[in-house]
Formats: C-alpha cells, structure tokens, sequence
C-alpha cells in the first residue's frame, strides 16, 4: 500500500488553514484552532484520483472531569458520515474516504459534527463564553494506492478467523481443536498444527509497538527472546507515529536518556526518554551500573534498536502488535496502520477484549493490512506478568494464517526462522482451516469458496509494575 500526503494544514496562527476554514471555527492560537458550537467546515478542492484518501486530524478535545468526560465527533463529506468518534485524551484521528466521495463535485466539504461543544465558563471561573469542542493543531489529506499484486492478495473486509462458537471434543475431529481446545499442551499442539510453526517461531513472527510489556512476556512465554525497539517500552500514541512518520530519528542521544530508579522492595532503573516519550525496563537494578554508565549503554542500544526496527519496517515480514488497555477506536489505529506502510506492505494486528459476538481467538480483516484480535483479557495494570498466555496464542496463529494469505510466498515464514510455507499438510490449513475452523466470511461469501480467501471487495500509557 503506497500512502503519500496530498495536502497538510496547519491551524496555527501562522498557518494556511484560513483557505480551507468554512464556518465554526474560533480565531487562530499560536498553535491550533479551536472548533466552536455545534459544527464546523473544511472545503477541499476536488480530490486527486486514488484508490481512496484518509482525512487525519491532530486534535485535543476540551474536557472537563467529571462534568464532561469526553467529547463526541461525527465526520461528514459532502453529508456523507464517513466516521465517528469519542475522544477524552490529546489524539490522532483517521477517517476514510472513498473514491466516488472525493470526486463527485468541483469542491469536498467536510463536516464536523461535535455536539458535546461547552463553555470553560460553565466549569470555572475562567472568562471564556466560547462553546468548544476540539483544538486542532493539524489536518492531512492522505492518497492511498494499491499496488496490482497487492490486490490480487487483498483479502475480504470483515473476513474472520476463529471458532464462533466453543465446541467440545465431540464435536471436532482429530484435525480440528480449534478453539474448542481447553489449554496447555492441546492448544500449542493445535497451534503448531494451524500455521506450521513451532511455539518460538510463532512469537517471533510479530513486533511489540509497545504499550506496555504484556506482548514481550507473552513473547518470553514462548522461549523466544527477539531484539525489539518497543518490546518492553510504552509512549502516547501520537509520539509513537510521529517516531515512526521520521524514523526515529535522533533517536539515542545521551542528553535525551534518563534512568531512574523505581520499585519497591528492588529498584530497577527505569529509562525515560524525551524525545519520543519512552519508558521502558531496563533489567538493571540499584548498585550494579552507575547513572552515567546507564546512559552511555542505553543510548548505543537504542541506536541500533532503531536500525533494526527501520528494518523490519521495510521487509514487512513481521506482523506488527497493538494493544491499548482502554478503548481505541478505529479511528485512532489508522494513523498508525498508514505509518507503518510508509515503509512497505506491511501488517498491523490490532488487539482488543473480546465482544460479545467477537469471541476471544478470533482475527478480522478491517482492512488490506489492518487485522483486528479478540482476546479474552489484558493483564492487569500493576502486573503485566498475568497476562492471558492462551489467549494471546489463539490471536497469533489466527493472525498467522490471515497474513500469509495476505503476503507472497516467501515473506511471512522468513520472519519465523525460515520455516517453509503451508504449514502441516496434513493439517488442512487452507481448505480444512477455512471449513473446519472457523472462517467465518463476511456476507454473500461462502467460506468453503476460495474467493473467501483471495476475493478483491471494493491517557495514560502503562508499563507493568513487577519487572520480567
């Protein structure tokens, strides 16, 4: 997927963004423009030819808690809702627009919807009688393409993957454990015989962009040890796409590396870098290393972390992991999903709680790219180490199978230690995973039907208290 930028505004006070400003907008601050009453309007000239464009917006929303949690907002072209979302924290947001919006008419309009707008006034004795929503600091107009190969792998939006129902050993033959498999040894053995991957080898197909340490011990879980920039950090996520948007760069100065010691009973060194806002373990506990030590080691670790992680980016071998504690929508994931494939075609797998007709272990196609997880738990806040082994399995050999039908041939099981394509032959995978086990494709598509498969369809951040 090749994503340029068509158009960016800037709603700074210096900016250019009174040429494309329609109405409800409050005048210019130094660095944004707020958004004021019920709506406001951006007019675009009419969108260059593309496969489709996303529309991504910088904003802060104006709330006050407890009275005002969060503010809602509703994206429109040409009175076309093309996006919702409710945002209580500093984000960035992307919305989709496709091709037939962008160039029915000589100019686009977008709207902008916020019916939670309020004034400071009503929350503090601050003299402002303004009705705000969203401070927006940026806007980019976004031009997606997709190559010919890519599309002759494009797979289904809303293709699933996983059991949509628990099913009991009577019910499945020798082939299929499913996720009817209970635990321990049947699930690896059942993972192993889905994607044709060892345990480690499985692990060692997906990145940690971060968050927190849960994906990394899940990773340890499984006897593999990769070298990650992110395995173990956490950061906002704006700082994350902004890293990855500039390719980290500057990414390891001493001046910007500050271990501090943290922790109860045995204080760890705990790294916080400035620049892009990371905070990660650093196994190295009080006593052993000196301060200055700490930054010298760290800052050459984190330049070559940096190389590597460039690296994977543009193989696009490995699947990259999301996960958020709280509530992500999907609005806030594509930013990230398009900053990755800057650098190639490359996979995101976005994970989230199990939902009620979304059982854990099951994988969606959101789009060419952008893989949605269902798992049964996060762990807890203070302790990453409890986290939900079965769980994060049954997500990561779904996510296997999807990816390679997504990939050539070679790609994916080269970032699994060179394993050969296919998995178990005698397995199924393909055809006895697609009716077996649980493909569940989206409507008007059989999922015994090869086209299921190959089809082409038009704040907090938190790091585990208790170290690994």
């Amino acid at each position: 997927m090749a994503v340029e930028c068509d158009l960016t505004i800037s709603f700074a006070a210096t900016g250019n963004s009174l040429a494309f400003l329609g109405g409800g907008w409050a005048r210019a601050e130094d660095a944004f423009t707020w958004g004021v009453g019920a709506e406001s309007h951006l007019v675009f000239p009419r969108l260059v030819e593309a496969a489709e464009h996303v529309l991504m917006l910088d904003v802060v929303p104006f709330v006050h808690a407890p009275e005002l949690p969060s503010q809602r907002l509703i994206v429109s072209v040409d009175d076309c809702v093309v996006g919702s979302s409710e945002i209580s924290r500093p984000t960035l947001l992307g919305y989709r627009i496709p091709a037939r919006l962008g160039r029915r008419t000589e100019r686009m309009v977008v709207t902008l919807q916020h019916p939670d707008a309020a004034c400071p006034h009503d929350f503090s004795d601050i003299a402002d009688d303004r009705s705000l929503a969203f401070a927006v600091s940026e806007a980019k107009l976004l031009k997606v393409a997709h190559s010919t190969a890519a599309r002759h792998r494009r797979l289904p939006t809303g293709l699933m993957l996983g059991a949509p129902q628990d099913r009991g050993p009577q019910d499945r033959g020798p082939q299929d454990p499913g996720l009817g498999v209970r635990t321990g040894g049947e699930l690896a053995e059942w993972a192993t015989r889905r994607t044709g991957l060892s345990l480690p080898q499985i692990a060692m197909a997906f990145e940690s962009l971060g968050e927190n340490c849960e994906f990394g011990l899940f990773q340890r879980r499984c006897d593999a040890e990769p070298l990650g920039l992110l395995r173990f950090s956490s950061t906002f996520m704006r700082n994350l796409i902004r890293g990855i948007d500039n390719g980290f760069a500057g990414l390891g100065e001493i001046d910007d590396i500050d271990p501090r010691l943290e922790g109860e009973a045995r204080k760890e060194y705990m790294i916080h870098e400035k620049k892009f806002g990371l905070v990660y373990h650093s196994f190295v506990y009080e006593g052993q290393r000196s301060v200055w030590l700490m930054r010298e080691q760290e800052a050459a670790r984190l330049r070559f972390l940096r190389r590597k992680f460039i690296e994977e980016l543009e193989a696009a071998d490995k699947i990259f992991v999301y996960q958020f504690g709280s509530a992500v929508s999907e609005a806030e994931i594509l930013p990230l999903h398009l900053a990755l494939s800057r650098y190639g075609e490359a996979t995101l797998l976005w994970v989230v709680q199990a939902e009620r007709d979304r059982p854990a272990g099951m994988v969606e196609v959101i789009m060419p790219g952008l893989l949605k997880g269902y798992i049964d738990r996060f762990a807890p806040e203070d302790n990453a180490h409890d986290l939900s082994f079965d769980g994060w399995l049954r997500v990561c050999a779904n996510a296997c199978m999807l990816a390679r039908l997504q990939r050539p041939a070679s790609g994916f099981d080269d970032a699994a230690s060179g394993t050969p394509s296919g998995g178990d032959p005698g397995s199924g995978e393909l055809s006895g995973a697609v009716s077996n086990d649980g493909v569940v494709a989206p409507s008007g598509l059989n999922p015994g039907d090869p086209m299921a498969a190959a089809g082409d369809d038009e704040a907090r951040f938190k790091v585990g208290a208790s170290s690994p």
